[in-house]
């Protein structure tokens, strides 16, 4: 039987380094939260490799 709909994204969870996550939350502003900056961080990501991807138009005809 399916969890019903709570209008939330599920959550996701991983495990990072120690080390990193430490030095990570030390780069965090205050006030903010790691899901935010991680949020932010993903947007930061997709948009850059939308703008590597070539347009479909350059793409070469197979």
């Amino acid at each position: 039987m399916a969890r019903p709909r709570t209008g939330q994204t599920p959550p996701i969870s991983f495990r990072p380094p120690p080390q990193l996550l430490k030095e990570f939350d030390a780069t965090i502003e205050e006030g903010r939260s790691r899901s935010d900056v991680l949020i932010e961080l993903m947007h930061e990501r997709v948009t850059k490799k939308r703008r590597e991807r070539p347009a479909a138009s350059e793409e070469p005809a197979t």
